[in-house]
């Protein structure tokens, strides 16, 4: 398979509140809707389809949220790890056999980028509920779903940065026989995360946008108790 031709796809979570409190998702969205319920009907799950692009589903997600938006104006959406009592993930899709150096690339670059950008009281307290342990995977029709991250719908940024990280991760194993485990244990996270884009051999056109704004969310401090709405351009509810 040619690097260019990994598909993506997600179904991350939200925690919705009105006028600044949690309330129930499954109040106002279906179940099978591409703004919809996860296993767990109070949280909204968003489902944006897939892509072998992360520019293209990461303009899907901003498609489904503005649905979302234009549904229920008076709604918040929240993202992270654990919101409100909950723990929320954000689930990522790979059109790829799962194998055990593939999973463990993906839990050192990902959890690397969580180490950096995270809120990591809430990825305990999520990890502490029996969500998002490390190298969790289930394997799927279309390739495997990673369980891991939290919710990263914080921003375009996070959610292209992301997808971005899993592309090229999934394309440095496979296609370019990196050893991202070997690379991050002579550096703290952040470091690694700062040179990620130098042990890349093979940088597909559409990630290159992701791998630049990943050098800006690493020196920025992110707030992650916020409504994510009017970082994607939305109207936030009055």
């Amino acid at each position: 398979m040619a690097p260019s031709e990994i598909t993506l796809g997600c179904d991350p979570e939200l925690v919705c509140r009105l006028n600044g409190r949690f309330t129930s998702a499954n109040e106002y969205f279906r179940p099978r809707s591409s703004m919809g319920l996860d296993g767990n009907d109070s949280i909204a799950e968003i489902r944006p389809g897939q892509s072998e692009s992360p520019i293209d589903l990461t303009a899907k997600i901003k498609t489904v949220l503005e649905y979302g938006n234009d549904k229920h104006p008076e709604l918040e959406f929240i993202s992270g790890h654990y919101v409100d009592g909950y723990p929320i993930g954000g689930h990522i899709h790979i059109g790829v056999k799962p194998t055990d150096e593939l999973i463990d690339s993906l839990d050192t670059v990902l959890y690397s980028f969580s180490e950096c950008i995270d809120d990591k009281e809430q990825r305990h307290k999520r990890e502490t509920s029996g969500y998002g342990g490390r190298k969790s995977h289930s394997s799927k029709y279309y390739g495997f779903e990673y369980r891991t991250p939290g919710s990263w719908l914080l921003s375009p940024s996070t959610a292209l940065v992301t997808l971005t990280l899993a592309k090229l991760t999934t394309i440095g194993v496979l296609e370019d026989h990196i050893d991202f485990a070997g690379l991050r244990e002579v550096q703290d996270p952040c470091t690694f995360m700062k040179n990620y884009h130098k042990y890349l051999v093979t940088i597909p056109q559409d990630c290159e946008e992701g791998l630049s704004e990943l050098q800006l969310l690493l020196n920025m401090k992110i707030d992650w108790n916020q409504n994510i709405l009017p970082n994607w351009g939305l109207e936030a509810a009055a």
